[in-house]
């Protein structure tokens, strides 16, 4: 019967690790494709720093549970015995007591208080990365986007160029055009070249970033679907809507934290007596009930130990994290002002490059090679217009970009909340 007991447990413990297994690798299959839905889910899933916290929580919980216990101490058990020899008999003496600390000026309280003020304290550290961690998902995620935006544009302006340098070719094999023009396409075309590539690299730079937020083995795992499509919060942010941020509110729980554990060191000054109650057999072999009391004798420092040091530590601490912040909260209203410069010129921009602007700018690209070949444009002519109008399509890239950028930095400069998600 053993072991079909062990054979059993062996099953069952191998069908929990495969679901494991399975739930790990499912969860990290729908990470792969980050929608604008599934960004900040994803990454706050896989942010390591975001368990640390966790742990940092788990730990504070398990200090909330020591304080539990009435007594700061386990009760004492005294036991003695001695005989006594003399020359007219033989005694054996005796004695049991029994005693107790108990503390009498709310220490256990205390520090059930500073336990929680800390486990509070971790837990808005916590609320502080995920915020932090979600303004860096958005960030990663435009900068996704736009840098595959630009490739995609690159390679088509690479075909035109590729078209352009060709018909060049043509005509000064024909003799229609100088030499010389032909070459200036053909050095317009590897230019374009060399911009593909410098887009792929940043491409790829962009998605490896994304991927490590995500905790992604391979960039080749890794989808990315959306537009660059600004936060629809920032639409919403005057310079007056401020609200509290994370980090001020984990500074001040932490100074709370830091005060509970001063008045928690203050009352371990007081004594703690020990209560004590005994049974004995005397030399007359007679039995003895008694209480017996012992008061620790309390001594200045430095000749006792006053806890004056510790008290002093927690109570700076206090003040740091209380002046930490308030710095942030000053600094909150200058950061929120500076994003809302940074996204209304963004914005500008983006009116800029308007919808017709683009496509008239790509339909003339296009069109220069044939203008070329036509013979109604000369070589030179179209190269000279190429490099304008090429970057007039990556500047309407660049300010929508830009745009994205400073939405996600509005609304954390606000003190809105990015964890959820935002919808294009």
């Amino acid at each position: 019967m053993l072991w079909r007991r062990c054979w059993r447990a062996a099953g069952l413990s191998a069908v929990m690790l495969v679901k494991a297994e399975a739930a790990r690798a499912e969860g990290a299959s729908s990470c792969a494709t980050i929608t604008r839905a599934s960004l900040v889910p994803c990454v706050i899933h896989a942010s390591l720093v975001r368990q640390a916290g966790v742990a940092a929580v788990e730990a504070a919980d398990g200090r909330v549970s020591a304080t539990a216990p009435w007594f700061a101490s386990s009760p004492t058990l005294s036991l003695t015995a001695a005989r006594r020899d003399s020359a007219s008999e033989k005694v054996l003496n005796w004695s049991a007591s029994l005693g107790v600390e108990l503390e009498i000026a709310g220490q256990r309280g205390a520090r059930r208080t500073a336990a929680l003020a800390e486990r509070d304290a971790q837990s808005k550290s916590v609320e502080a990365t995920n915020r932090a961690t979600a303004a860096e998902a958005w960030r990663a995620y435009f900068q996704v986007l736009a840098a595959e935006e630009v490739l995609r544009l690159v390679m088509r302006l690479e075909a035109n160029a590729k078209r352009l340098s060709d018909a060049a070719s043509v005509a000064s094999r024909r003799g229609a055009v100088p030499g010389v023009e032909a070459d200036l396409a053909e050095a317009a075309y590897v230019r374009v070249v060399q911009r593909r590539i410098d887009a792929r690299r940043d491409e790829q730079r962009a998605r490896s970033e994304l991927a490590g937020f995500l905790g992604l083995d391979s960039v080749q795992e890794l989808q990315v679907e959306g537009t660059l499509t600004p936060l629809p919060e920032a639409e919403r942010v005057t310079a007056a809507s401020t609200g509290d941020r994370p980090e001020a509110a984990a500074r001040e729980a932490e100074s709370r934290a830091f005060s509970a554990r001063a008045n928690a060191q203050r009352r371990s000054r007081v004594p703690s007596p020990m209560v004590s109650a005994f049974v004995a057999r005397d030399g007359f072999d007679e039995r003895v009930l008694g209480v017996g009391l012992v008061l620790p004798l309390p001594l200045p420092e430095p000749i006792g130990r006053m806890h004056s040091g510790e008290i002093a530590e927690s109570e700076a601490l206090a003040r740091r994290a209380k002046f930490l912040a308030a710095d942030s909260r000053r600094r909150a209203k200058a950061d929120l002002l500076a994003a809302l410069a940074s996204y209304d010129a963004a914005r500008e921009a983006t009116h800029t490059y308007t919808k017709e602007r683009v496509e008239r700018a790509e339909t003339t690209l296009a069109s220069l090679a044939m203008e070329v070949e036509a013979g109604r444009i000369g070589t030179r002519d179209a190269v000279i217009l190429q490099e304008p109008l090429f970057e007039l399509l990556l500047g309407g890239v660049e300010a929508s970009r830009q745009l994205c950028l400073s939405s996600a930095e509005v609304a954390r400069a606000a003190g809105m909340r990015l964890e959820e998600g935002g919808a294009p």
